[in-house]
């Protein structure tokens, strides 16, 4: 992956400035930074989710992504979660669901599942079409220490087995280094990173 951020404006005031980050397969960085610097926008930007800005974004690729929210379908099952949106056979997503947790729920809905049992299926659906890259916003900040460990080690564990490559942003440089990636800072304004 390649981002070529130039600038990037809400409103007319400068958000983003020079960003330039080339992530070669397998390869994790972490992005740090205080609240309201940035971070989620450029990671929108690199999602594909924002193109109102000036630079240039390209992925060989396939790119997921796990937002702060689990972003489920409540109507939907939680295989349905899986199957639908990523476009797997109900064998691969039951794979997935037994890998993090969540063998023999395939029924349930996302009502019916605790928050982190939400989190985990978000991450199983983020590597079930087998991405390039993933990109994650803080998906551990409205978690208990213990659970937030526990997905930090089922996310160091996804991500060995399948060489998929991290971009991660967090307030937590402990998550960064539990994740085995390099951690850069966004900071300044408008907003630079920094190793």
């Amino acid at each position: 992956m390649d981002i070529d951020i130039r600038a990037k404006s809400f409103a007319g005031r400068p958000v983003l400035g020079p960003v330039r980050l080339t992530l070669a397969q397998g390869q994790r960085v972490a992005i740090l930074g205080p609240s309201g610097i940035g971070k989620t926008t450029l990671l929108r930007i690199v999602a594909g989710l924002d193109a109102d800005f000036d630079g240039t974004v390209s992925e060989e690729g396939r790119t997921t992504v796990v937002f702060q929210e689990p972003t489920l379908l409540p109507w939907r099952t939680a295989l349905e979660n899986i199957t639908l949106p990523a476009g797997v056979t109900p064998e691969v997503a039951r794979g997935l669901m037994a890998e993090v947790g969540l063998g023999g729920k395939d029924a349930l809905y996302p009502r019916q599942l605790s928050l982190g049992q939400q989190r985990r299926l978000a991450l199983a659906r983020a590597f079930a079409p087998s991405p390039t890259t993933l990109l994650m916003d803080e998906p551990f900040a409205s978690l208990d220490a213990g659970t937030a460990g526990r997905m930090l080690d089922l996310t160091a564990a996804l991500l060995d087995r399948s060489e998929v490559s991290l971009i991660f942003v967090t307030h937590d440089p402990a998550e960064a280094t539990r994740l085995k990636a390099r951690a850069l800072t966004l900071s300044g304004s408008p907003a630079t990173l920094n190793a």
